[in-house]
C-alpha cells in the first residue's frame, strides 16, 4: 500500500466514519434521555420481598408477646375483654416498635417518613415495593 492509499484511507475515516460516530452517539444519548421506560422496569433501590421475609418473623414474635401478655392479664384475675384489650396494646406498640427498627429505614429510601410520592414514576416504585414487601410477608420469592 503506498502513501496515497493510506491518506485516502485516513481521509474516509476523518471525512466520513468520525462524523457518522458522533451523530451515532447522540442519538443514543437522546434516546436514553427521553425514551420513557415503564416504571416496573427499573430496578428498585429496596427489595420489598427480603425486606418482608426478615419482618414476618418479627410479626409473628410481636403478635406472641400479645398473646402472652393476654395469658397474664387473664392469670391476673381480669376479664377476657380486658385480655382481649391488652393483647391489642402490647400487640401494637411491640408491632409499631419492630417495624420501625427494621422495617422504616429501608422503605424511608423509596419514600421518606412524611413525604408523599409526587409524580407517577415514584408512585408506581412506592406501589411496587408496598406488594414485594406483602409477597415477602407471605413467604413469595
Amino acid at each position: 500500500m503506498g502513501a496515497s492509499t493510506v491518506q485516502r484511507i485516513g481521509s474516509f475515516f476523518r471525512d466520513l466514519v468520525t462524523p457518522l460516530l458522533v451523530l451515532l452517539m447522540g442519538g443514543v444519548i437522546a434516546y436514553d434521555h427521553f425514551v420513557t421506560r415503564d416504571p416496573a422496569d427499573r430496578p428498585s433501590l429496596v427489595d420489598g420481598k427480603a425486606l418482608g421475609r426478615s419482618y414476618a418473623p418479627l410479626a409473628a414474635s410481636t403478635l406472641a408477646e400479645g398473646w402472652s401478655a393476654a395469658a397474664d392479664a387473664i392469670d391476673q384475675g381480669k376479664s377476657v375483654a380486658e385480655a382481649q384489650a391488652v393483647l391489642q396494646a402490647t400487640w401494637k406498640e411491640a408491632r409499631v416498635k419492630a417495624f420501625a427498627a427494621k422495617v422504616s429505614p429501608g422503605m424511608g429510601v423509596v419514600l421518606p417518613e412524611g413525604t408523599e410520592p409526587n409524580d407517577p414514576v415514584k408512585r408506581a416504585e412506592v406501589a411496587k415495593l408496598w406488594r414485594d414487601f406483602a409477597a415477602g410477608l407471605k413467604g413469595g420469592r
